[in-house]
């Protein structure tokens, strides 16, 4: 059996153009992106809250205000 020897040229990735196979959805507007993605009705928001003061000790948050809000779940 003989072997069969390709002429493939084999990209590169610097300094050869590649065809971008996603520029037409992008164009027309078809592409999905991230903040496309829906994850339900169910999903949940949560915000950090860190300390203004670089090594300090966080001895306690005062949620009041978080709580008293009529869709917060827990803390």
């Amino acid at each position: 059996m003989a072997t069969q020897v390709i002429n493939e040229k084999i990209p590169h990735p610097v300094g050869d153009s590649v065809p971008r196979v996603d520029a037409y959805d992008k164009v027309i507007g078809a592409a999905q992106f991230a903040d496309d993605i829906q994850f339900g009705p169910g999903l949940l928001y949560a915000r950090i809250k860190r300390s203004p003061h670089p090594h300090a000790l966080i001895k306690r948050i005062d949620v009041s205000k978080a709580l008293a809000l009529p869709a917060s779940k827990q803390l």
